[in-house]
């Protein structure tokens, strides 16, 4: 982990859990090395901070390529590994940056409905996801993030961050091995589905545990 990255997300990291009472499970299954997807569902703007900060690993990020626009803004977000990606059409030089990331053996954190859900639910995933899977070849690690969108509510202590981490498999693991494997979108879509079940076991489980607490 390059030292400007472990500073900052030492000092973001301890900044969110002081505010918003952070909850985190399921560290353990984060692999320490090698290129890896972070598969999570997306509620707010404050998700890609409380992942990146809260996670044992250097995250490189996906950004609409609006905001490299400013020169300031830009330049911060290609230091701390944002990787422009345009919206709402098929961005084949974006798409092939972020495969080439996780080749490298970076991890890459993803949002597999492609953009803020506001409801809070879970709705069905693009299959960019299951496209870099299949052809990094890397594990995915399915999370779910919860309270995230509720800031006001932290400073009261009326509702807290919470992350649940899954564990990280290929996609080889995800799919029906007795379907047709032929690399395309109907096999980026089935894996792609098969990581937005994942999270929605996460999901599950943390409401749960928290009906239970």
């Amino acid at each position: 982990m390059r030292w400007h990255y472990s500073v900052t997300r030492f000092a973001v990291g301890g900044a969110l859990r002081a505010v918003t009472g952070a909850d985190v499970k399921g560290l353990e299954h984060v692999p320490r090395s090698g290129g890896l997807i972070v598969a999570s569902n997306h509620i707010s703007f404050w998700d890609p901070p409380l992942i990146g900060s809260l996670l044992p690993r250097e995250l490189h990020y996906l950004a609409k390529d609006e905001l490299f626009s400013n020169p300031v803004f830009g330049w911060i977000l290609r230091r701390y590994n944002a990787i422009p990606i345009r919206r709402g059409m098929v961005d084949l030089t974006g798409m092939a940056r972020a495969i080439e990331t996780l080749r490298r053996g970076e991890a890459l954190l993803v949002f597999p409905e492609g953009s803020r859900m506001r409801d809070e639910e879970l709705h069905p995933a693009r299959p960019g996801l299951g496209n870099m899977a299949y052809n990094a070849d890397v594990p995915v690690l399915p999370c779910f993030v919860s309270g995230s969108n509720r800031p006001w509510l932290w400073l009261t202590h009326r509702r807290r961050a919470r992350i649940r981490v899954g564990p990280a498999r290929r996609w080889q693991e995800l799919v029906d091995p007795g379907d047709d494997m032929a690399p395309g979108r109907p096999l980026y879509q089935r894996i792609s589905d098969a990581v937005m079940a994942e999270i929605g076991r996460l999901k599950q489980e943390s409401t749960v545990s928290r009906g239970a607490a």
